[in-house]
């Protein structure tokens, strides 16, 4: 073999060589460069949506503890608007036909917030 030949295939081995290693720490710095951009685009979408959600639960609990009072003011009200009923059939009198339409009222209302707050209730479970 001719001496040439040799010390070209020791260089062509040598530079086969550097290049490998050289994509090689390429390649590994890109995937670790990849892998560090999807754990902090992860990271940060994880915490958006923590606080939606937490925001949203929020929200939720402070409609159902306004509902619940709203319902109570409302029964309270359909109970004196009954009790108003009942004593001026007593008495032989007739009520108002708004006072009458009140309490009915009253009553589909109290339906609508109680599905209202069953409503939110399942809304916490598919949180």
């Amino acid at each position: 073999m001719d001496k040439n030949i040799i010390m070209y295939k020791n260089y062509e081995d040598k530079l086969n060589t550097i290049l490998s290693n050289a994509k090689g720490e390429k390649v590994e710095k890109v995937e670790l460069g990849s892998i560090d951009d999807f754990e902090k685009l992860f990271d940060s979408t994880l915490d958006k949506d923590l606080k939606i959600s937490t925001s949203l639960i929020d929200d939720l609990r402070k409609a159902e503890v306004a509902y619940n009072k709203i319902e109570k003011d409302y029964i309270g009200s359909l109970k004196l608007g009954e009790k108003l009923l009942a004593q001026a059939k007593e008495l032989g009198i007739d009520l108002p036909t708004k006072i009458k339409n009140k309490v009915e009222s009253a009553k589909v209302t109290i339906k609508d917030i109680q599905a209202n707050i069953r409503n939110i209730k399942k809304m916490y479970n598919l949180l």
